[in-house]
C-alpha cells in the first residue's frame, strides 16, 4: 500500500464527486473549525461552482451525535466531511446511508478502514501514508480538486498554507515531506510559491529587524515576544548598522554573518533568562519560506505561516465565514478586518501566557511533565492553540504541555501537546488512556491529543498519565 493506492482513491471519490455535480445534487460540506477546515471546504467550494454544481459549506467547532442527526434533518442529497469524522463512519452509516465521504488527515482505526465498502473514505493512513506529517485535509482536499479538473492546480498555495497550518513542515530546515512536498513542487512550477531559506521572524520582508523579532509567537520568544523596546535594546548592542538610507533595515537588508549575530544574540538571552544553554535554536529559527508572490507585499497573506496564522484566528474568533471569504479571493475589506482580528488575537494570547506565568499555582512542574490548570480563563476551543505557544516556549520546549479546562459542570478538557521528537508518542499514550479511564473521548493530531473527561475521572486520569511518561521517558 502506497501513494499509487492513494491516488487511485482520490480518482474514485472524484468520479463520486463528478457525477455529483453533473445530476446538480445538493451538497453539504461539513467542516471542522481550523485553519485546515476553512481550507479545505473553501477548495472544495471553489472547485465545485466552477464546475456548476450546487455546494454550501457548515463549520464545527465542537459536535456530538446530536449535530449530526441535526445535519440530517435538513435533507441535504450529499454530505461531504473535511477535517473530521474519523471514527464516526458507523455514525455516519446509520444517518446517511451512502451518501457520504469523508476526507480527513487524523488516523483512522483498522475497523473503520475493513469496513469501508462503499469506498467513502479519503484518508492517506488506509494506505500507510502518516498524515500527521505527509498532507493535511487541505492537502487532500486540493487533490481531489485537482482530479475534478486539472486547472485547479492553481489552488495548491492554500494547500500548503494548511500543511504549515498544522506544523507539518517537520523535514531538514522545517521543509514539507510527502504528498505536500509534491503539491510544494505544483505551486512552485506555477510560479505560485517561492522557496528560500532564511531567518523564521515574522514579517521578515517588511518590518524593521526588531519589530520582526517582537512580532515572532512560534516559538515564542521569553521576553522579547511582543516587547520591541527589549529587542531594539538588544539588537543596539550588536556591530549591526540598524539603518539603510534613513530608515530601519529589516532582515531582508541584512547579510549572513549579520543573521547568525542575530540568532546568537537571540539564544544568549534567552539563556539569561531562562538559565539555562539554549540548543537547536537554529532549527527552529531557521529553515525554509514560502512566499505567495501574486499577494500584496507585507500582507498577512504574502507569507504562507501568517496566511495560516490569520486563518486560525478566524477558526478561533468564529469567524469561519470570513477565513473562507478569503480563501476564495475576497481581500480588501475582508482582509482588514481579518488582519485587524489577528493582531488583537495575538496580543490577548500574549496577555493570557503572561496570566498563567505570573499565577504560579496554575503551574505544576513533573519534570518531563507540565500541568498548567487554565479554569477561568481560557475556553476550551482556544486551549489547543495557546498549548502550541506555550510548547514553543522555551522554558517548556523539552517538555510535555497539559493544559486542562472546564467545558461545564459535566465535563473538562485536558490538551495534550509537545515538541519533543522521538522521545514522546502522544498517539500511544492518548490511546491507552482511552482504554483506560471510563467515560472519556481521546482524539489526537501529530503532536498533540486532547481528552474530554468527567470531573469524577480525573484523579485516575492523572495517575495513568504520570505512568505513561514515566514509563515512555525511561
Amino acid at each position: 500500500m502506497g501513494y499509487i493506492e492513494f491516488y487511485e482513491n482520490v480518482n474514485s471519490i472524484g468520479e463520486k464527486v463528478k457525477n455529483l455535480i453533473d445530476d446538480r445534487k445538493d451538497i453539504l460540506i461539513v467542516s471542522n473549525s481550523s485553519c485546515d477546515g476553512i481550507i479545505s471546504a473553501s477548495l472544495l467550494i471553489k472547485a465545485i461552482w466552477k464546475l456548476g454544481g450546487k455546494a454550501t459549506a457548515r463549520f464545527l467547532s465542537r459536535f456530538n451525535g446530536d449535530t449530526f442527526s441535526d445535519l440530517k434533518k435538513e435533507d441535504h442529497e450529499f454530505y461531504v466531511f473535511t477535517d473530521l469524522g474519523s471514527g464516526l463512519t458507523e455514525h455516519f452509516n446509520k444517518l446517511f446511508s451512502n451518501g457520504w465521504i469523508i476526507l480527513d488527515h487524523k488516523n483512522i482505526n483498522f475497523t473503520e478502514i475493513a469496513t469501508d465498502d462503499n469506498n467513502s473514505i479519503l484518508n492517506p493512513w488506509k494506505y500507510d501514508i502518516d498524515g500527521n506529517k505527509e498532507i493535511t485535509s487541505g492537502g487532500i482536499s486540493y487533490l481531489l480538486a485537482k482530479n475534478l479538473d486539472k486547472k485547479f492546480s492553481d489552488l495548491s498555495p492554500l494547500s500548503i498554507v494548511s500543511a504549515l497550518g498544522e506544523y507539518q513542515d517537520v523535514g531538514e530546515k522545517r521543509s514539507l515531506v510527502g504528498l505536500n512536498n509534491e503539491i510544494l513542487e505544483d505551486s512552485k512550477k506555477n510560479g505560485l510559491i517561492q522557496t528560500d531559506i532564511d531567518l523564521l521572524l515574522s514579517f521578515n520582508e517588511l518590518l524593521p529587524i526588531h519589530e520582526s523579532i517582537a512580532n515572532t509567537y512560534i516559538p515564542y520568544l521569553y521576553g522579547l515576544t511582543s516587547n520591541s523596546e527589549k529587542c531594539l535594546d538588544l539588537l543596539k548592542k550588536t556591530n549591526i548598522t540598524l539603518k539603510k538610507d534613513g530608515r530601519l533595515k529589516t532582515i531582508y537588508d541584512i547579510n549572513q554573518e549579520e543573521k547568525f549575530l542575530i540568532l546568537e544574540t537571540i539564544k544568549n538571552h534567552l539563556s539569561s533568562q531562562i538559565e539555562s544553554n539554549i540548543d537547536n535554536l537554529e532549527n527552529i529559527l531557521i529553515g525554509y519560506t514560502y512566499v505567495l508572490p501574486a499577494e500584496e507585499y507585507g500582507s498577512h497573506l504574502y507569507d504562507a505561516r501568517r496566511f495560516s496564522e490569520l486563518l486560525n484566528s478566524c477558526a478561533l474568533s468564529s469567524k469561519t465565514g470570513l477565513g473562507m471569504s478569503i480563501c476564495l479571493g475576497e481581500r480588501s475589506d475582508f482582509l482588514e478586518e481579518a488582519e485587524r482580528d489577528v493582531q488583537q488575537f495575538n496580543k490577548s494570547s500574549q496577555k493570557l501566557i503572561s496570566k498563567i506565568l505570573r499565577e504560579k499555582w496554575r503551574i505544576f512542574d513533573k519534570g518531563l511533565c507540565l500541568f498548567i490548570n487554565a479554569d477561568g480563563i481560557i475556553e476550551p476551543d482556544y486551549v489547543g492553540y495557546l498549548s502550541r505557544l506555550l510548547s514553543s516556549h522555551y522554558q517548556f520546549m523539552n517538555k510535555v504541555i497539559i493544559i486542562k479546562t472546564a467545558i461545564d459542570e459535566n465535563y473538562s478538557k485536558y490538551f495534550f501537546s509537545s515538541l519533543l521528537k522521538g522521545s514522546i508518542d502522544v498517539e500511544q499514550m492518548t490511546k491507552e488512556l482511552s482504554d483506560s479511564v471510563e467515560g472519556i473521548s481521546v482524539t489526537f493530531n501529530n503532536t498533540d491529543g486532547h481528552i474530554i473527561i468527567p470531573p469524577a475521572q480525573e484523579n485516575s486520569l492523572m495517575s495513568i498519565i504520570l505512568k505513561q511518561i514515566k514509563k515512555i521517558s525511561k
